[in-house]
């Protein structure tokens, strides 16, 4: 139960910690990349998402290393917790840890969803807490690899988001409102029963797609109100989704913010035709002179 706990701590860790990385202190935030604390170096917290984490001098906190590794080297010091979800811990003779080291990988993946089904948690909330950041783990894995490998689709929705947003929300509740009686008209005929799944196909990359689009623009904002205007895409789309995430655990609010995403998102795909037309800007109003 812990060791879960230790995790959910983590991830919220990486939420908190944004206000503190961006404004320049000493937390230390990388996503895709290895972070090395030389001997003498002293740091608050030390957080990367698919990077190797190193540590020979002083963390002040926690050490979270989300689908990488964490080396702790004889000179290592932790005041916190060293948490590794996906990787492993390597720990040397002499390294100190001030809290609870973490780990958790394929190979005591088993062990510690035992430990939920075992102990005396509080009914199957918990049970459905890991499979959402199981979820928010792969979708976010699927969304970097999306804006790696069709950036510009991904900017021109963007845009359209942006700069069209009340066209964007008209085309979504417009898709939503006619896939299923359109997929109902399609299984009347032979042929239309085999083009069903096409369109729950391209219905589904929308989604996708216009999920990744909604998390860059979010992520975009956010990362401007730290006075971080030229940030990576990646990075954008990593904050932005995680906002989405913890927003939608918000009771009540939740489901309707996810919803309000969806739809939003799914009006750019189709409003762009999957990202290959660019929207016109709206026309400049001109001044009356006098």
């Amino acid at each position: 139960m812990k060791r879960i706990g230790i995790c959910l701590l983590g991830l919220i860790l990486l939420l908190c910690s944004a206000p503190e990385a961006l404004a320049g202190k000493k937390t230390i935030v990388k996503i895709g990349e290895d972070v090395q604390i030389a001997a003498g170096q002293s740091v608050r917290n030390v957080i990367t998402f698919g990077g190797q984490i190193t540590v020979s001098g002083i963390v002040q906190s926690h050490v979270v290393a989300l689908g990488g590794s964490v080396v702790l080297t004889r000179t290592a010091n932790v005041g916190g917790d060293v948490v590794c979800l996906g990787g492993v811990v390597v720990l040397g003779k002499g390294a100190q840890i001030g809290g609870t080291m973490t780990e958790i990988n394929s190979a005591n993946l088993s062990e510690a969803i035992s430990d939920v089904l075992n102990d005396n948690w509080e009914g199957w909330s918990w049970i459905f807490t890991i499979i959402s950041i199981l979820v928010f783990a792969g979708f976010l894995i699927l969304s970097l690899l999306i804006a790696t490998l069709i950036p510009r689709p991904v900017n021109l929705i963007v845009e359209a988001i942006e700069g069209h947003l009340f066209q964007a929300i008209l085309w979504g509740v417009l898709v939503l409102i006619l896939v299923v009686p359109l997929a109902v008209l399609l299984t009347i005929s032979v042929v239309g029963i085999v083009l069903v799944p096409l369109e729950m196909t391209l219905v589904a990359c929308a989604a996708l797609l216009g999920l990744v689009s909604v998390a860059q623009l979010i992520g975009s904002k956010l990362l401007a109100l730290f006075k971080k205007n030229n940030s990576r895409p990646l990075k954008e789309i990593f904050w932005g989704l995680l906002v989405l995430w913890i927003m939608g655990w918000i009771p009540n609010l939740g489901w309707m913010i996810k919803i309000a995403a969806l739809v939003i998102g799914v009006g750019g795909v189709f409003a762009t035709r999957f990202g290959t037309h660019r929207l016109v800007p709206r026309p400049a109003v001109p001044s009356e002179t006098a």
